[in-house]
Protein backbone atom coordinates (compact mmCIF):
# COMPACT_ATOMS: atom_id res chain seq x y z
CA UNK A 1 0.00 0.00 0.00
CA UNK A 2 1.28 3.66 -0.62
CA UNK A 3 2.01 5.64 2.78
CA UNK A 4 0.86 9.40 2.00
CA UNK A 5 1.86 12.70 3.96
CA UNK A 6 4.41 12.17 5.54
CA UNK A 7 7.80 13.76 5.72
CA UNK A 8 11.48 13.24 4.71
CA UNK A 9 14.17 14.66 6.20
CA UNK A 10 14.14 18.61 7.63
CA UNK A 11 10.09 19.10 6.37
CA UNK A 12 10.85 18.06 2.95
CA UNK A 13 7.34 16.48 1.45
CA UNK A 14 7.30 12.44 1.41
CA UNK A 15 5.79 12.30 -1.89
CA UNK A 16 5.71 15.97 -4.03
CA UNK A 17 3.21 14.26 -6.73
CA UNK A 18 0.66 12.75 -4.26
CA UNK A 19 -2.16 14.41 -5.65
CA UNK A 20 -0.86 13.66 -9.65
CA UNK A 21 -0.65 9.96 -8.65
CA UNK A 22 -4.35 9.64 -7.46
CA UNK A 23 -5.43 11.42 -10.44
CA UNK A 24 -3.57 8.67 -12.79
CA UNK A 25 -5.77 6.23 -10.75
CA UNK A 26 -8.97 7.93 -11.50
CA UNK A 27 -8.48 7.78 -15.20
CA UNK A 28 -7.48 4.28 -15.20
CA UNK A 29 -3.63 4.69 -15.89
CA UNK A 30 -2.76 2.36 -12.74
CA UNK A 31 -2.51 -1.28 -12.35
CA UNK A 32 -3.88 -2.36 -8.63
CA UNK A 33 -1.19 -4.47 -6.42
CA UNK A 34 -1.84 -8.00 -5.36
CA UNK A 35 -2.33 -5.88 -1.61
CA UNK A 36 -5.64 -4.99 -2.64
CA UNK A 37 -8.35 -7.90 -2.84
CA UNK A 38 -9.42 -9.36 -6.24
CA UNK A 39 -12.80 -7.97 -5.76
CA UNK A 40 -11.76 -4.30 -5.73
CA UNK A 41 -8.76 -5.20 -8.79
CA UNK A 42 -12.23 -6.29 -10.64
CA UNK A 43 -14.59 -3.47 -10.37
CA UNK A 44 -11.48 -1.68 -11.46
CA UNK A 45 -11.12 -3.30 -14.25
CA UNK A 46 -14.50 -2.63 -15.52
CA UNK A 47 -14.62 0.75 -14.34
CA UNK A 48 -11.43 1.04 -16.76
CA UNK A 49 -13.23 -0.68 -19.15
CA UNK A 50 -16.74 1.56 -19.17
CA UNK A 51 -14.19 4.35 -19.27
CA UNK A 52 -12.25 4.06 -22.27
CA UNK A 53 -14.87 2.18 -24.25
CA UNK A 54 -17.48 4.78 -23.77
CA UNK A 55 -14.56 7.67 -24.47
CA UNK A 56 -13.50 5.71 -27.77
CA UNK A 57 -16.85 5.52 -29.23
CA UNK A 58 -18.15 9.18 -28.34
CA UNK A 59 -15.02 9.70 -29.79
CA UNK A 60 -15.82 8.21 -33.33
CA UNK A 61 -19.40 9.41 -33.22
CA UNK A 62 -17.91 12.68 -33.01
CA UNK A 63 -15.86 12.20 -35.90
CA UNK A 64 -18.88 10.96 -37.80
CA UNK A 65 -20.77 14.42 -37.40
CA UNK A 66 -17.88 16.21 -39.44
CA UNK A 67 -19.64 15.28 -42.70
CA UNK A 68 -22.70 16.54 -41.78
CA UNK A 69 -21.85 19.91 -40.44
CA UNK A 70 -23.40 22.11 -43.55
CA UNK A 71 -23.79 25.44 -41.21
CA UNK A 72 -20.90 27.80 -40.65
CA UNK A 73 -21.87 28.33 -36.85
CA UNK A 74 -22.06 24.55 -36.21
CA UNK A 75 -19.29 24.05 -37.93
CA UNK A 76 -16.83 26.27 -35.92
CA UNK A 77 -18.47 25.11 -32.50
CA UNK A 78 -17.83 21.77 -34.00
CA UNK A 79 -14.22 22.66 -34.95
CA UNK A 80 -13.25 23.71 -31.52
CA UNK A 81 -14.80 20.57 -29.25
CA UNK A 82 -12.64 18.22 -32.04
CA UNK A 83 -9.46 19.93 -31.51
CA UNK A 84 -9.58 20.04 -28.03
CA UNK A 85 -10.40 16.09 -28.07
CA UNK A 86 -7.67 15.62 -30.53
CA UNK A 87 -4.97 17.66 -28.26
CA UNK A 88 -6.62 15.28 -25.82
CA UNK A 89 -5.46 11.99 -27.38
CA UNK A 90 -2.09 13.57 -27.81
CA UNK A 91 -1.88 14.40 -24.03
CA UNK A 92 -2.69 10.83 -23.43
CA UNK A 93 -0.23 9.34 -25.60
CA UNK A 94 2.55 11.31 -23.48
CA UNK A 95 1.08 9.99 -20.52
CA UNK A 96 1.01 6.29 -21.28
CA UNK A 97 4.48 6.36 -23.70
CA UNK A 98 6.34 8.42 -21.14
CA UNK A 99 4.87 7.22 -18.31
CA UNK A 100 8.09 5.35 -17.57
CA UNK A 101 10.23 8.66 -18.26
CA UNK A 102 7.95 10.82 -16.13
CA UNK A 103 7.81 8.94 -13.23
CA UNK A 104 12.15 8.99 -13.54
CA UNK A 105 11.65 12.63 -13.79
CA UNK A 106 9.84 12.94 -10.62
CA UNK A 107 12.22 10.70 -8.84
CA UNK A 108 14.73 12.91 -9.77
CA UNK A 109 13.02 15.93 -8.90
CA UNK A 110 12.80 14.17 -5.02
CA UNK A 111 16.07 12.71 -5.12
CA UNK A 112 16.70 11.97 -1.21
CA UNK A 113 20.48 12.89 -2.13
CA UNK A 114 19.75 16.61 -2.51
CA UNK A 115 17.98 17.51 0.59
CA UNK A 116 19.27 20.83 2.71
CA UNK A 117 18.76 21.56 6.37
CA UNK A 118 17.13 25.22 7.12
CA UNK A 119 19.70 28.12 7.66
CA UNK A 120 19.66 31.47 8.32
CA UNK A 121 15.23 31.03 9.13
CA UNK A 122 14.36 29.79 5.50
CA UNK A 123 13.57 26.19 5.11
CA UNK A 124 14.31 24.30 1.66
CA UNK A 125 12.01 21.71 2.88
CA UNK A 126 8.95 23.81 3.30
CA UNK A 127 9.44 25.78 0.06
CA UNK A 128 9.23 22.39 -1.49
CA UNK A 129 6.44 21.50 0.60
CA UNK A 130 4.77 24.64 0.00
CA UNK A 131 4.98 24.11 -3.56
CA UNK A 132 3.82 20.40 -3.24
CA UNK A 133 0.32 22.19 -1.56
CA UNK A 134 -0.05 24.83 -4.63
CA UNK A 135 0.28 21.97 -7.33
CA UNK A 136 -2.22 19.76 -5.53
CA UNK A 137 -4.65 22.57 -5.59
CA UNK A 138 -4.15 23.77 -9.13
CA UNK A 139 -4.88 19.56 -10.05
CA UNK A 140 -7.37 19.53 -8.13
CA UNK A 141 -9.10 22.96 -9.59
CA UNK A 142 -7.97 21.77 -13.07
CA UNK A 143 -10.34 18.43 -12.52
CA UNK A 144 -13.26 20.12 -10.95
CA UNK A 145 -12.85 23.07 -13.52
CA UNK A 146 -13.85 20.40 -16.14
CA UNK A 147 -16.10 18.81 -14.18
CA UNK A 148 -18.48 21.83 -13.96
CA UNK A 149 -18.04 22.64 -17.07
CA UNK A 150 -19.00 19.44 -18.21
CA UNK A 151 -21.98 18.80 -15.45
CA UNK A 152 -23.63 22.28 -16.10
CA UNK A 153 -23.89 21.99 -19.76
CA UNK A 154 -25.94 19.17 -18.63
CA UNK A 155 -28.31 20.72 -16.54
CA UNK A 156 -28.77 23.74 -18.54
CA UNK A 157 -29.24 21.67 -21.92
CA UNK A 158 -31.35 19.31 -19.83
CA UNK A 159 -33.74 21.97 -18.13
CA UNK A 160 -34.22 24.07 -21.26
CA UNK A 161 -34.92 20.33 -23.05
CA UNK A 162 -37.30 19.91 -20.57
CA UNK A 163 -38.83 23.85 -20.26
CA UNK A 164 -39.23 23.43 -24.86
CA UNK A 165 -40.42 20.33 -24.90
CA UNK A 166 -43.63 19.01 -22.51
CA UNK A 167 -43.95 16.50 -24.55
CA UNK A 168 -42.56 13.08 -25.34
CA UNK A 169 -41.79 14.01 -29.38
CA UNK A 170 -40.00 16.85 -30.96
CA UNK A 171 -41.65 17.01 -34.21
CA UNK A 172 -44.91 18.68 -32.64
CA UNK A 173 -42.95 21.65 -31.77
CA UNK A 174 -40.37 21.67 -35.14
CA UNK A 175 -37.31 20.71 -33.12
CA UNK A 176 -34.78 18.24 -33.10
CA UNK A 177 -32.71 16.62 -30.17
CA UNK A 178 -29.56 18.39 -31.90
CA UNK A 179 -31.16 21.95 -30.64
CA UNK A 180 -30.77 21.08 -27.27
CA UNK A 181 -27.03 19.41 -26.98
CA UNK A 182 -24.13 21.94 -25.81
CA UNK A 183 -22.08 20.39 -28.72
CA UNK A 184 -22.61 18.40 -31.81
CA UNK A 185 -21.84 14.64 -32.40
CA UNK A 186 -23.85 12.06 -34.84
CA UNK A 187 -26.22 10.16 -32.57
CA UNK A 188 -25.30 6.28 -31.93
CA UNK A 189 -29.23 5.64 -31.59
CA UNK A 190 -32.89 6.99 -32.61
CA UNK A 191 -33.06 10.47 -30.70
CA UNK A 192 -36.95 11.04 -32.31
CA UNK A 193 -38.31 10.74 -28.07
CA UNK A 194 -37.74 12.90 -25.64
CA UNK A 195 -36.20 10.66 -23.17
CA UNK A 196 -34.40 9.42 -26.10
CA UNK A 197 -32.77 12.46 -26.34
CA UNK A 198 -31.76 12.46 -22.70
CA UNK A 199 -29.51 9.20 -22.82
CA UNK A 200 -28.00 10.69 -25.72
CA UNK A 201 -27.19 13.42 -23.83
CA UNK A 202 -25.70 11.50 -20.72
CA UNK A 203 -23.75 9.47 -23.43
CA UNK A 204 -22.32 12.46 -24.75
CA UNK A 205 -21.48 13.56 -21.21
CA UNK A 206 -19.84 11.09 -19.83
CA UNK A 207 -17.59 10.83 -23.03
CA UNK A 208 -16.90 14.84 -22.42
CA UNK A 209 -16.13 13.98 -18.70
CA UNK A 210 -13.64 10.97 -19.48
CA UNK A 211 -11.99 13.67 -22.28
CA UNK A 212 -11.78 16.51 -19.78
CA UNK A 213 -10.50 13.98 -17.00
CA UNK A 214 -7.76 13.45 -19.21
CA UNK A 215 -6.84 16.50 -20.13
CA UNK A 216 -6.78 17.54 -16.37
CA UNK A 217 -4.61 14.75 -15.47
CA UNK A 218 -1.93 15.65 -18.25
CA UNK A 219 -2.41 19.40 -17.44
CA UNK A 220 -1.89 18.67 -13.40
CA UNK A 221 1.26 16.19 -14.50
CA UNK A 222 2.93 19.11 -16.54
CA UNK A 223 2.11 21.72 -14.50
CA UNK A 224 3.36 19.48 -11.16
CA UNK A 225 6.95 18.76 -12.47
CA UNK A 226 7.23 22.51 -13.76
CA UNK A 227 6.39 23.58 -10.04
CA UNK A 228 8.90 21.26 -8.68
CA UNK A 229 11.47 21.99 -10.92
CA UNK A 230 10.78 25.82 -10.19
CA UNK A 231 10.89 25.44 -6.38
CA UNK A 232 14.38 22.82 -6.69
CA UNK A 233 15.92 25.89 -8.25
CA UNK A 234 14.66 28.64 -6.35
CA UNK A 235 16.01 26.46 -3.78
CA UNK A 236 19.24 26.12 -4.89
CA UNK A 237 19.65 30.14 -5.24
CA UNK A 238 19.05 29.84 -1.51
CA UNK A 239 21.43 26.95 -0.77
CA UNK A 240 24.06 29.18 -3.32
CA UNK A 241 23.80 32.03 -0.79
CA UNK A 242 24.15 30.58 2.31
CA UNK A 243 27.17 28.10 1.01
CA UNK A 244 29.45 29.70 3.77
CA UNK A 245 26.90 29.73 6.48
CA UNK A 246 26.04 26.04 6.07
CA UNK A 247 30.02 25.09 5.80
CA UNK A 248 30.74 27.21 9.46
CA UNK A 249 26.95 25.18 10.79
CA UNK A 250 28.86 21.62 9.17
CA UNK A 251 32.42 22.42 10.98
CA UNK A 252 30.79 23.49 14.50
CA UNK A 253 32.44 27.34 13.60
CA UNK A 254 29.99 30.21 15.12
CA UNK A 255 28.40 32.33 12.32
CA UNK A 256 30.37 35.30 13.36
CA UNK A 257 34.12 32.95 12.45
CA UNK A 258 35.66 35.03 9.99
CA UNK A 259 38.91 34.50 7.88
CA UNK A 260 40.82 36.90 5.42
CA UNK A 261 41.29 33.54 3.44
CA UNK A 262 39.87 30.47 3.39
CA UNK A 263 43.56 28.50 2.00
CA UNK A 264 44.41 29.77 5.96
CA UNK A 265 41.76 26.78 7.23
CA UNK A 266 41.81 23.74 4.98
CA UNK A 267 39.16 22.55 6.75
CA UNK A 268 36.61 24.99 6.11
CA UNK A 269 38.18 25.55 1.85
CA UNK A 270 37.36 22.13 1.73
CA UNK A 271 34.28 22.40 2.81
CA UNK A 272 33.16 25.31 1.03
CA UNK A 273 34.52 23.05 -1.95
CA UNK A 274 32.52 20.23 -1.17
CA UNK A 275 29.44 22.44 -0.91
CA UNK A 276 29.58 23.95 -3.61
CA UNK A 277 30.87 21.19 -5.41
CA UNK A 278 27.14 19.01 -4.44
CA UNK A 279 25.11 22.17 -4.93
CA UNK A 280 26.66 22.35 -9.43
CA UNK A 281 26.19 18.91 -9.07
CA UNK A 282 22.06 19.31 -8.37
CA UNK A 283 21.89 22.13 -10.66
CA UNK A 284 23.01 20.29 -13.64
CA UNK A 285 20.70 17.69 -12.41
CA UNK A 286 17.66 19.92 -12.40
CA UNK A 287 19.50 21.99 -15.92
CA UNK A 288 18.99 18.16 -17.72
CA UNK A 289 15.62 17.09 -16.34
CA UNK A 290 14.44 21.08 -18.04
CA UNK A 291 15.85 19.79 -20.85
CA UNK A 292 13.73 16.71 -21.03
CA UNK A 293 10.75 18.26 -19.76
CA UNK A 294 11.27 20.73 -22.57
CA UNK A 295 11.60 17.68 -25.34
CA UNK A 296 8.71 15.68 -23.76
CA UNK A 297 6.28 18.33 -23.47
CA UNK A 298 7.37 21.00 -26.08
CA UNK A 299 5.21 19.90 -29.27
CA UNK A 300 2.11 19.39 -27.07
CA UNK A 301 2.43 22.50 -26.22
CA UNK A 302 2.72 23.93 -29.28
CA UNK A 303 -0.76 21.67 -30.48
CA UNK A 304 -2.20 23.10 -27.27
CA UNK A 305 -1.25 26.63 -28.33
CA UNK A 306 -2.70 26.32 -32.14
CA UNK A 307 -5.71 24.60 -30.69
CA UNK A 308 -6.56 27.34 -27.88
CA UNK A 309 -6.03 29.74 -31.28
CA UNK A 310 -9.39 28.21 -32.72
CA UNK A 311 -11.20 27.76 -29.51
CA UNK A 312 -10.98 31.30 -28.48
CA UNK A 313 -11.83 32.49 -31.47
CA UNK A 314 -15.02 29.77 -31.69
CA UNK A 315 -15.93 30.53 -28.29
CA UNK A 316 -16.27 34.06 -28.98
CA UNK A 317 -18.37 33.60 -32.80
CA UNK A 318 -20.69 31.72 -30.93
CA UNK A 319 -21.19 33.83 -28.11
CA UNK A 320 -21.44 37.04 -29.98
CA UNK A 321 -24.29 35.13 -31.76
CA UNK A 322 -26.17 34.18 -28.22
CA UNK A 323 -27.95 35.93 -26.26
CA UNK A 324 -26.11 36.61 -22.70
CA UNK A 325 -29.33 34.69 -21.20
CA UNK A 326 -29.10 31.63 -22.69
CA UNK A 327 -27.33 28.39 -21.32
CA UNK A 328 -25.70 28.10 -24.57
CA UNK A 329 -23.75 31.80 -23.92
CA UNK A 330 -22.76 30.40 -20.04
CA UNK A 331 -21.62 27.10 -21.97
CA UNK A 332 -19.38 29.45 -24.05
CA UNK A 333 -18.19 31.69 -21.61
CA UNK A 334 -17.11 28.48 -19.27
CA UNK A 335 -15.79 26.67 -22.28
CA UNK A 336 -13.46 29.92 -23.24
CA UNK A 337 -12.39 30.32 -19.70
CA UNK A 338 -11.13 26.87 -19.18
CA UNK A 339 -8.86 26.58 -21.86
CA UNK A 340 -7.57 30.06 -20.93
CA UNK A 341 -7.00 29.37 -17.71
CA UNK A 342 -5.45 26.05 -19.07
CA UNK A 343 -2.97 27.57 -20.98
CA UNK A 344 -2.42 30.53 -18.34
CA UNK A 345 -0.72 27.55 -15.94
CA UNK A 346 1.51 26.86 -18.90
CA UNK A 347 3.02 29.97 -19.64
CA UNK A 348 2.82 31.04 -15.80
CA UNK A 349 5.37 28.05 -14.69
CA UNK A 350 7.33 28.04 -18.16
CA UNK A 351 7.85 31.98 -17.36
CA UNK A 352 8.41 30.70 -13.35
CA UNK A 353 11.06 28.05 -14.24
CA UNK A 354 12.77 31.22 -16.75
CA UNK A 355 12.76 33.61 -14.20
CA UNK A 356 14.38 30.79 -11.45
CA UNK A 357 16.88 30.06 -13.55
CA UNK A 358 17.95 33.05 -14.24
CA UNK A 359 18.42 34.23 -10.43
CA UNK A 360 21.29 31.48 -10.59
CA UNK A 361 24.14 33.68 -11.48
CA UNK A 362 23.21 36.41 -9.19
CA UNK A 363 22.80 33.86 -5.77
CA UNK A 364 25.99 32.32 -6.65
CA UNK A 365 28.10 35.84 -6.73
CA UNK A 366 26.31 36.62 -3.24
CA UNK A 367 27.39 33.21 -1.64
CA UNK A 368 30.37 35.45 0.16
CA UNK A 369 33.24 34.12 -1.97
CA UNK A 370 35.79 37.16 -1.75
CA UNK A 371 38.43 34.79 0.68
CA UNK A 372 37.41 31.64 -0.94
CA UNK A 373 39.92 29.80 -2.90
CA UNK A 374 41.04 29.51 -6.46
CA UNK A 375 39.37 26.13 -7.11
CA UNK A 376 36.21 27.46 -5.51
CA UNK A 377 36.47 30.73 -7.90
CA UNK A 378 36.62 28.58 -10.89
CA UNK A 379 34.11 26.15 -10.30
CA UNK A 380 31.68 29.45 -9.15
CA UNK A 381 33.02 31.15 -12.81
CA UNK A 382 32.36 28.52 -14.22
CA UNK A 383 28.80 27.25 -13.17
CA UNK A 384 27.79 30.87 -13.59
CA UNK A 385 28.73 31.04 -17.37
CA UNK A 386 26.49 27.80 -17.60
CA UNK A 387 23.62 29.62 -15.93
CA UNK A 388 24.21 32.61 -18.64
CA UNK A 389 21.71 31.22 -20.87
CA UNK A 390 18.59 30.59 -18.89
CA UNK A 391 16.53 27.60 -19.07
CA UNK A 392 13.54 28.10 -21.50
CA UNK A 393 10.42 26.09 -21.93
CA UNK A 394 9.62 26.10 -25.92
CA UNK A 395 6.50 26.28 -27.79
CA UNK A 396 7.78 23.37 -30.17
CA UNK A 397 11.10 24.80 -30.47
CA UNK A 398 9.66 27.87 -32.29
CA UNK A 399 8.97 30.42 -29.26
CA UNK A 400 9.84 30.72 -25.32
CA UNK A 401 6.90 29.42 -23.31
CA UNK A 402 6.33 32.84 -21.46
CA UNK A 403 3.74 35.28 -20.29
CA UNK A 404 3.75 37.39 -23.36
CA UNK A 405 2.12 34.15 -25.06
CA UNK A 406 -0.94 34.64 -23.71
CA UNK A 407 -0.92 37.82 -25.26
CA UNK A 408 -0.20 36.58 -28.53
CA UNK A 409 -2.22 33.90 -28.61
CA UNK A 410 -5.19 36.14 -27.52
CA UNK A 411 -4.46 38.56 -30.12
CA UNK A 412 -3.95 35.71 -32.83
CA UNK A 413 -7.76 34.41 -31.74
CA UNK A 414 -9.25 37.66 -32.16
CA UNK A 415 -7.87 37.90 -35.86
CA UNK A 416 -9.65 34.28 -36.33
CA UNK A 417 -12.76 35.69 -35.01
CA UNK A 418 -13.06 38.68 -37.01
CA UNK A 419 -12.25 36.38 -40.34
CA UNK A 420 -15.54 34.17 -38.89
CA UNK A 421 -17.46 37.10 -38.84
CA UNK A 422 -16.30 38.15 -42.29
CA UNK A 423 -17.12 34.69 -43.81
CA UNK A 424 -20.99 34.45 -41.96
CA UNK A 425 -21.34 37.85 -43.44
CA UNK A 426 -20.20 37.17 -46.94
CA UNK A 427 -22.88 33.75 -46.82
CA UNK A 428 -25.40 36.06 -45.12
CA UNK A 429 -25.24 39.06 -48.38
CA UNK A 430 -25.31 35.85 -50.56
Amino acid sequence: MEKFGTEKLYGYPDNFFQTNTMCLKIIGMWIPSKDYSIVFRLFYALYVMFLYGEGLLFLFYELLFFGETDQISNFITFIGMVFTHMVGILKFSILILGRHKIKKMMNILQDDKYLYEPIGGISPGKMLSDGKATSSKISKLVFIMYTFVGVTAHISSNITLNKEIPGQYFDTYNKSCIDYMPYYFKFPFDVSKKWKCEVALTFMDIGLIFAAFIIACYDGVFVALLNCLRCQLLIECHVFRTIRQRSLKSLGLPETYTIFRDTANSALENEMYKQLSHSTEHLIVLLRVGEEIEAMFTFVTLSQTLASLLIFASCLYMASSLPMNSPEFFAQMEYFCCVLLQLMLFCYFGNEITLASQEIRSALFDCDWFGSSVRFRKTMIITMVRTQRPLYLTIGKFSPLTLSTIVAVCRGSFSYFALFKSVQNNTTDI
